[in-house]
């Protein structure tokens, strides 16, 4: 029985590291979506590549 009792806490331990993990990554997705908001209009985009248009 005792041993049993370990592998469950063990086995729980896992989970609820498992679990804070991905609440974690949540946590800071959020984070950064919501800084991303905030800057708004002023957010560009900073691709600079160089682009020639031939023709009309």
């Amino acid at each position: 029985m005792n041993m049993n009792l370990k592998k469950m806490v063990k086995e729980g331990l896992w989970i609820f590291l498992l679990y804070s993990f991905i609440t974690l990554c949540l946590f800071l997705a959020t984070d950064r979506i919501q800084r991303l908001d905030q800057a708004g209009d002023s957010f560009r985009n900073t691709n600079s590549s160089v682009s020639v248009h031939f023709g009309n």
